[in-house]
C-alpha cells in the first residue's frame, strides 16, 4: 500500500489522485468513520473474511456496501479454488446460475452489479505481482469479476 499511496500522492500531471484515501480496516469493525464516503470501492483478490463476504455475500457484504456513497462505483475481482472453497464454505462456482446467485446477493446488499467469469489473461491485466501470479499459477482458480454502483 505504501507504493501505491506515493504515487497517488503526486501531482495529477504526473499521475497523482488528489482525494484518495487508503487505509485498512478489519471487516469486523466495517464501516466504522467511513459510511458513505467513498465514491470508488475496489476489493482485488482478497482473502479469509473479505473472500467470504464477497463471495457469499451476506452481513459482511453490507459492511463494504455501507463504506460507499449513493451512486458510487464497486470494482471487485477475486478468485478461489476447492481448498478455499472448503475451508471457508465458499459457494462452488460454475455456471451462468452461480453469476445470478451472486448479482442477487449483491442486491439484497444495496449493490446493483454484473458479475462475469474472468480469464487468467484479463487477470494478468492488473498492475500487481500478485495478479500475475495468481493469473498464471498452476492451481485451479475460478476469477470472478463485479462491476456495478451503490444503490443503498
Amino acid at each position: 500500500m505504501r507504493q501505491v499511496s506515493q504515487r497517488a500522492s503526486r501531482k495529477p500531471t504526473r499521475g497523482g489522485v488528489p482525494n484518495v484515501l487508503f487505509g485498512r480496516l478489519s471487516l469486523e469493525e466495517a464501516p466504522g468513520d467511513l459510511i458513505g464516503l467513498a465514491e470508488l470501492l475496489t476489493v482485488l483478490f482478497p482473502w479469509g473474511s473479505l473472500l467470504r463476504a464477497v463471495a457469499a455475500p451476506d452481513v459482511g457484504l453490507r459492511k463494504i456496501a455501507a463504506i460507499g456513497k449513493r451512486g458510487g462505483r464497486v470494482h471487485f475481482l477475486y478468485c478461489y479454488g476447492s481448498r478455499e472453497s472448503a475451508a471457508l464454505g465458499l459457494p462452488e462456482l460454475g455456471g451462468s446460475h452461480a453469476l445470478i446467485h451472486l448479482e442477487n446477493g449483491y442486491a439484497a446488499a444495496g449493490l446493483q452489479v454484473e458479475a462475469r467469469y474472468a480469464a487468467p489473461e484479463d487477470v494478468a491485466l492488473v498492475e500487481s505481482t500478485w495478479a500475475k501470479k495468481l493469473a498464471f499459477s498452476p492451481s485451479a482458480r475460478t476469477f470472478i469479476e463485479i462491476r456495478g454502483t451503490i444503490q443503498a
